[in-house]
């Protein structure tokens, strides 16, 4: 799934041109010997967290009902996860990293979701099902030490990062098959064992659930 995410995000950013080409999109860890090998310019989408959204988790299980309107079977819901790669421009002069890096951002901002045509896989498969891929770029999303640290730790020179996020709902669960429909109405027996008194009352029917429930009928029209 997170191959598929990849692929997402290197289509879109490929969609846009610079100088009438399209830039190279990778996904390598950005450090020095990687830098020395670029000879074309680069996008560099280094994944750098993921972590579940829990605000957006919820417990109540998901009804699944088949043409009759019965349920057959219940499914947790999804749970989302932030996806966050950090954004790079590589090219020969700070000036073209900046032009790259500026046409990244434009390309992003058109959207608030990855749109259906750059997706395929297990991505296309949860749009059609009604999901959505959200994006944000350019949040407050790293602390203020985290680019120093990165560079430090990849060995390789300070490159402005832009933040890439997306939301990416992951099935959760079993799917649980639901028990037999109602048939019958639900029976509901009470004794006292101190005394022979036994109480039965009786639900609403499946077949008709608001017989006896009204108790007033509307009067006819003359």
């Amino acid at each position: 799934m997170l191959a598929d995410v990849d692929r997402a995000l290197a289509a879109l950013l490929e969609a846009e041109k610079i100088s009438g080409q399209a830039p190279k999109v990778s996904f390598d860890a950005p450090k020095r010997d990687w830098a020395a090998q670029q000879t074309a310019p680069t996008l560099n989408l280094f994944l750098a967290d993921i972590r579940e959204d829990l605000s957006r988790r919820s417990t109540s299980m998901i009804d699944e009902v088949n043409v009759e309107g019965v349920t057959v079977s219940r499914q947790q819901p999804f749970r989302f996860f932030d996806v966050t790669y950090a954004l790079t421009a590589w090219a020969s002069r700070p000036a073209d990293d900046h032009q790259l890096l500026g046409l990244a951002l434009t390309a992003l901002v058109k959207y608030d979701h990855i749109p259906l045509k750059f997706c395929q896989g297990e991505l296309l498969n949860l749009l059609n099902s009604g999901q959505a891929l959200h994006l944000r770029a350019g949040g407050k999303v790293f602390s203020d030490r985290f680019a120093t640290e990165l560079w430090s730790a990849l060995g390789t020179d300070y490159h402005a990062i832009l933040p890439v996020v997306i939301s990416l709902p992951v099935a959760a669960g079993e799917r649980e098959a639901a028990g037999p429909p109602q048939t019958v109405p639900p029976h509901l027996k009470i004794s006292d064992k101190r005394s022979t008194l036994t109480e039965r009352f009786e639900g609403r029917d499946p077949a008709d659930p608001e017989k006896g429930i009204r108790t007033r009928k509307r009067p006819s029209k003359s």
